[in-house]
């Protein structure tokens, strides 16, 4: 096993990021953002940090993004 962090992956939606704990790496998250049922108006980016105290930064050019974190109300909302 190496030293290496656990990278935390998430879906940007609009200014909103729902994290995604079960992503493993980036193409488990984009899966996972592909099957999202959003608005068709609404935009979304897979996006990532290394910590909790880092910012979110897009994956696809690592630009960092202003963000609200989403609580697991979402699911709940869903159910």
């Amino acid at each position: 096993m190496t030293g290496r962090q656990q990278v935390q992956w998430g879906v940007l939606i609009g200014q909103t990021v729902r994290p995604l704990p079960k992503a493993r790496n980036v193409t488990d998250a984009v899966l996972y953002a592909c099957h999202l049922d959003v608005s068709k108006r609404m935009k979304t980016s897979v996006v990532y940090r290394d910590s909790d105290t880092d910012s979110w930064c897009r994956w696809i050019d690592e630009t960092p993004v202003p963000t609200q974190l989403a609580l697991d109300l979402y699911d709940k909302e869903a159910q």
